[in-house]
């Protein structure tokens, strides 16, 4: 494009002056171009940082509003009378989940010595690899652990290689400790078995039957308070809402009533076999019978716990637990522990000892005759109708906060658990129906 060349010469001084004259008048009513646009966009600085700001919270919140949608309260409204249940119901799940946690360790700690032992204590011959397998599993776990932590500032190329070095040395070394400890493992087992509190309950294994049934009940007892209970609702479904909750109240009474009943049973049949209850008692000599052989039991189990604090450090030391207790021992150890108050002198004397007689196992003896090992596996086995009655007292709990309106019987409602491990609970108004 051409550029438009400048007047020259005395034409060029004329329109310069006229230029001149009409800027001059420009400036006497209205301001520079240059000023006003530096004076407003001094004056509009703050508007658009304030305006940048707040589009800068407004884009923020937007995002966090699309990242993290607003959860619907799940407080239960229902009823307010039923609002201590709801919260006892909160505790008690709770309290049961911490339980679970208990039980489970114990289980698995039973669990694996029993194992273990058995794996240390296992003789050397042809038919059995089992203590030599276990050995050497332990071995290789034990030295590759070693290995891996031992180099955990090298590369990981050479942490790998160690680890790997270490499993290895750990089999092939097996045969070189492989009756290292045989005779000492077996004493410790037999005592655990034989000799100690855990006699009373069946030893390792008998404790681990008994964990593995109040483990199941526990669970039992948390599916039904979250309506994960075993139940069809097949035909619930399609029945009109306002029939759902009289079928839900009916279905409820009926798990009651079988659960109750079911304690019941199972409580009688236990007084009956396990602690001597004649079949034609009443129900109220029956529980008398309990109370007073389970009084006794614990009675005994206290005595047994003396009894193992003293075979304790010669079982450590290698001292066989069948040995070390002679008559003269037993006999002072009967005569100071108390008897006198549960059972008369001529039942105390009958555990008695002849004093040239072989050594006495160190399991407490029951004064009246009744034959003390496995005492404590009749008490656990009233777990179970404890169990029942607990479970009776969800179903019952449940039904009053479906009738309350703190939970929904909608079908798949009562499936859900909220994000702190509660059961679902309906969002209707105080005294609305669900």
């Amino acid at each position: 494009m051409a550029k438009k060349r400048k007047p020259t010469g005395e034409a060029g001084r004329k329109s310069g002056a006229a230029k001149d004259e009409k800027d001059q008048a420009k400036g006497a009513v209205t301001p520079p171009v240059e000023e006003p646009r530096e004076e407003t966009s001094a004056a509009r600085a703050p508007s658009d940082d304030a305006a940048s700001e707040a589009a800068d919270d407004a884009g923020s919140e937007a995002s966090v509003d699309v990242a993290k949608p607003p959860v619907p309260s799940k407080r239960p409204r229902g009823a307010a009378w039923a609002e201590p249940l709801v919260r006892f119901e909160a505790a008690w799940t709770r309290l049961e989940t911490r339980l679970v946690t208990f039980v489970l360790v114990w289980l698995l700690g039973a669990l694996v010595a029993w194992v273990a032992l058995g794996g240390l204590a296992a003789p050397v011959n042809a038919g059995n690899a089992a203590g030599s397998v276990f050995r050497g599993g332990m071995a290789a776990l034990a030295l590759g652990l070693a290995g891996w932590l031992g180099t955990k500032t090298k590369p990981l190329g050479t942490r790998r290689a160690a680890t790997m070095i270490g499993i290895v040395v750990g089999i092939a070394a097996t045969p070189l400790w492989r009756e290292v400890g045989i005779d000492y493992f077996d004493n410790l087992r037999g005592w655990l078995q034989e000799g100690s509190f855990l006699t009373l309950m069946g030893g390792l294994r008998g404790l681990g039957t008994r964990l593995t049934l109040w483990l199941a009940l526990l669970g039992a007892s948390l599916a039904t308070a979250s309506g994960k209970h075993i139940h069809i609702d097949v035909i619930f479904r399609f029945l009109p809402k306002r029939f759902r909750v009289p079928v839900v109240i009916v279905n409820y009474s009926a798990a009651i009533l079988v659960c109750f009943s079911a304690v019941w049973g199972f409580f009688d049949h236990i007084a009956i076999e396990n602690f001597g209850a004649k079949n034609d008692m009443t129900a109220t000599q029956k529980i008398d019978t309990v109370v007073h052989h389970a009084g006794r039991h614990l009675y005994l189990a206290r005595k047994q716990v003396g009894l193992d604090l003293k075979t304790l450090p010669h079982v450590l030391t290698g001292d066989r637990y069948d040995k070390w207790m002679m008559p003269t021992e037993w006999n002072a150890w009967v005569a100071d522990a108390g008897f006198e108050g549960e059972y008369t002198a001529e039942q105390i004397r009958s555990v008695q000892v002849p004093e040239d007689g072989p050594a006495h196992t160190p399991v407490v003896v029951a004064p009246d005759g009744e034959n003390s090992r496995g005492i404590l596996i009749h008490m656990l086995n009233l777990v179970f109708p404890f169990g029942l009655f607990v479970i009776g007292l969800r179903f019952l709990l449940r039904m009053l906060m479906t009738i309350s309106g703190h939970i929904d019987i909608d079908p798949n409602a009562q499936h859900a658990i909220d994000d702190d491990g509660h059961v679902a609970h309906s969002e209707a108004a105080p005294g609305e129906a669900v």
